[in-house]
Parts: structure tokens; sequence; C-alpha cells
């Protein structure tokens, strides 16, 4: 496009699922730029983890770019295979996560403040 403005955003309006990619891009610059230990000290790990936490918004966001891509087209097939895959992997995550909380509040029960 030449870096034409103009012509970029009335391609963006045309079709979205440029927009959202891009988007996703752009979420994954700063998880690339703090990818490394020394970034990971420099923020703590709190901080980091949070951080770190916008690769589901990424995930999303690119099941969402690939479907609409392909809906010009109406071929689907592939894009419910990544979706089955991501669904199985956060399904996953999830069950673990569910599984360690409740492991957690076993260990540690929360006492009745009032005392009866």
């Amino acid at each position: 496009m030449g870096l034409d403005f103009a012509d970029i955003a009335k391609d963006i309006a045309k079709r979205p699922f440029i927009l959202v990619g891009f988007s996703g891009f752009l979420l994954l610059t700063p998880l690339a730029a703090t990818s490394f230990n020394r970034a990971i000290k420099a923020l703590g790990v709190k901080r980091w983890q949070q951080l770190h936490k916008l690769v589901y918004a990424v995930a999303f966001l690119g099941i969402l770019h690939f479907f609409w891509m392909r809906s010009g087209k109406n071929d689907f097939a592939e894009v419910a295979v990544y979706a089955a895959i991501l669904a199985v992997l956060l399904g996953w995550r999830v069950r673990e996560w569910l599984r360690k909380r409740g492991a957690q509040q076993v260990a540690h029960p929360t006492r009745n403040v009032r005392g009866s």
C-alpha cells in the first residue's frame, strides 16, 4: 500500500480480519520484549505473569482473525481444528488451575472468624 494511510484505512474497513490480526501482533510485542530472564527480574514475577496473561487474548484474536479470513471462502474446517486444539489446551490449563486451587484449600481451610 506504500504507506498510503487512506488506502490502509479503507482496506481495514473492508477486511476487519486485518485489524484483528494486527491487534494480536501488537499484543504479542510486549510479550516478546519481556520473554527473557532479565525482564522477569526487572518487572517482578507477579507483574510479568500478569502481563503474559495477554497470551489468552492473543489466542482468541488469532482464532477470530483466522475465522474471518476464511469466512469469505466458507472454509472453516482448518479453523475448527485450531479452535479445538486451543480449547483442549485451555481446558487443560483450567483443570490444572482448579486442581491446584482445590489442593490449596484442603491444605489451608478457612477458619470461622466468629469462633463457633
